[in-house]
């Protein structure tokens, strides 16, 4: 199934809220290297906004290999797994001004979701994605929480 925008339980989803909820869940992000290679990154909920149905922002760390892929390209894809759907977010990203007096710095995209591709299959359901475990919970929340604040801006 294809759709162009993210439904309402998906808004809710990366709407930034009640990290403490999804703590434990993650996403990837596939971005294409200069050579032509598929690139994989691990993200966080507390490193994706939703700002509309067409609409995300995504906070990545500054100078790794997947930045410099979306300010190569302009295009990522997002894999997450929610509520039983396994979905393939395709998205043309720009980079945001940086923030002067963010906490935790970082390079902020803006993305306009191109398509959404949701795999169900009739004979199975999906259970799980990738899940982690913190290591210092309350560090990391508070960190997440800010780094929303920063992508509202």
């Amino acid at each position: 199934m294809h759709i162009d925008q993210l439904d309402t339980e998906l808004m809710e989803w990366m709407n930034g809220s009640r990290l403490e909820t999804k703590q434990h869940e993650a996403m990837q992000l596939l971005t294409v290297t200069g050579g032509q290679w598929a690139h994989t990154a691990m993200i966080s909920m507390g490193e994706v906004l939703a700002i509309s149905p067409s609409c995300l922002r995504l906070a990545l760390w500054q100078g790794t290999q997947t930045s410099m892929n979306m300010m190569e390209t302009g295009k990522a894809t997002l894999i997450a797994i929610h509520g039983q759907r396994l979905l393939h977010i395709r998205l043309e990203v720009r980079l945001l001004p940086e923030l002067a007096k963010a906490v935790h710095p970082r390079d902020r995209y803006e993305g306009n979701i191109q398509h959404i591709r949701i795999d169900e299959a009739p004979y199975a359901e999906i259970t799980s994605g990738i899940t982690f475990q913190l290591k210092d919970p309350a560090s990391a929340l508070g960190r997440w929480a800010a780094t929303i604040e920063d992508l509202k801006k």
